[in-house]
């Protein structure tokens, strides 16, 4: 496996020499020498000269002066010496306004990944990423999460956004991990709850677990934004109620019917309890805490009906996300326009045209209802984007 590591000054090098040692993807061991802790590099071991010969001095001084000379040219050095390690600029990104307007919930996610960047290359100048070697070194720690296409590219994703920032200000002069091939191409769209699967989950549940079910099947929530919905979120409205707020993940607004079930779980919550839907011992719901609930409840269903063969046994593939796709489908058979079911799922309209679409296909039972409100939607948005090209046509 390659691996690089800075290695203590020895007696031909001289002071303040940074050494890096690295395994090429090739096997092949080099060694890399920088003026001082952040570059610029003056020597490797593939170089022609060797360490301690004159030529090396003379590309060591020749390095120093030209550092010295470039500093000396700008009112603002772009980077000053003890800030210039891989660690202290992953510091100063977090104190960025591109990372500080992240939402709580992707800062915590990036931090994961940089965090064990930091492990790993803290300790290193950020200038080793500006050498096309960098790229196995980089490939090397993301293959930590090779068992997770999807981590994987995640973690590809912050650190192309860390070395980008890098350049921007002026850290580095450029790097080499743009452009990466995803490794993740999942597309669940295909993959619904159907109703009788979500009874049978709701038969073998508490009435504690059957509150995430309800919220995730009824309102469509996510696993990030059950757990985060107080009374506050809910609002009266001529015929009823609903639920506002913003995603978790999107910031998108959405709105929300309040159906009887829903709204079963609303006036049943304790006067006393912030939460409308909490963890099984009255904590504060988290995303990981939901899905795992719903696949616990999966579990003790399919129990029942291997016991039982009356009963529903639910496919292994359907995880607590997919519930949306149920509640959009509902939403469309209850006559719903698709900008309804839109601000309703905290989707785009387009977006919405094409989930749902999908999902209608795929329950037999009410594909020619579903698919008949589609098209008529589709029908009427297409006449009033036809009504108001001729209004702009007869204004021009």
């Amino acid at each position: 496996m390659p691996r690089k590591r800075s290695t203590s000054r020895r007696s031909n090098v001289p002071k303040g020499v940074q050494i890096v040692v690295k395994t090429l993807a090739d096997g092949t061991v080099r060694e890399y020498h920088y003026v001082r802790r952040g570059g610029p590099q003056f020597w490797h071991s593939g170089q022609d000269f060797g360490l301690g010969s004159d030529e090396y001095l003379a590309a060591y001084i020749e390095a120093k002066e030209r550092a010295q000379n470039k500093r000396g040219a700008r009112s603002k050095p772009c980077y000053v010496p003890n800030l210039v390690s891989t660690g202290a600029i992953i510091v100063k990104f977090k104190q960025s306004a591109e990372y500080v307007q992240l939402a709580e919930r992707t800062r915590r996610d990036y931090d994961s990944f940089l965090n064990s960047f930091e492990a790993e290359f803290g300790e290193d100048p950020i200038k080793m990423f500006e050498e096309p070697d960098s790229i196995a070194e980089i490939v090397t720690w993301k293959n930590k999460w090779s068992h997770s296409p999807k981590r994987y590219d995640y973690a590809g994703a912050v650190v192309t956004l860390l070395l980008n920032w890098a350049k921007q200000t002026r850290y580095i002069d450029m790097h080499h991990h743009s452009g990466v091939k995803k490794t993740y191409r999942a597309n669940r769209a295909e993959i619904i709850w159907l109703p009788r699967e979500v009874n049978a989950l709701l038969e073998v549940a508490t009435e504690a677990e059957k509150r995430v079910v309800i919220a995730a099947s009824e309102g469509g929530l996510t696993p990030q934004d059950i757990g985060i919905l107080t009374r506050s979120h809910v609002q009266s409205t001529p015929l009823g109620r609903r639920i506002y707020f913003r995603r978790t993940k999107s910031g998108k607004p959405v709105s929300i019917p309040v159906t009887p079930a829903m709204a079963s779980v609303i006036d049943t919550t304790p006067e006393d309890q912030e939460y409308l839907i909490t963890s099984l011992t009255g904590k504060r719901l988290t995303s990981l805490r939901a899905s795992a609930i719903v696949r616990e409840l999966k579990k003790r269903a399919n129990e029942a009906a291997k016991a039982d063969r009356t009963k529903i046994h639910i496919r292994d593939e359907l995880r607590l996300n997919d519930m949306r796709g149920t509640a959009a489908t509902a939403l469309l058979r209850a006559g719903c326009t698709l900008n309804e079911i839109a601000v309703t799922m905290g989707w785009g309209i387009r977006h919405a045209a094409n989930i749902i679409e999908r999902y209608a296909a795929l329950v037999p039972e009410v594909s020619d209802e579903v698919l008949a409100k589609l098209t008529a939607a589709k029908e009427r948005q297409r006449q009033e984007n036809e009504r108001a090209k001729g209004a702009s046509g007869s204004r021009g």
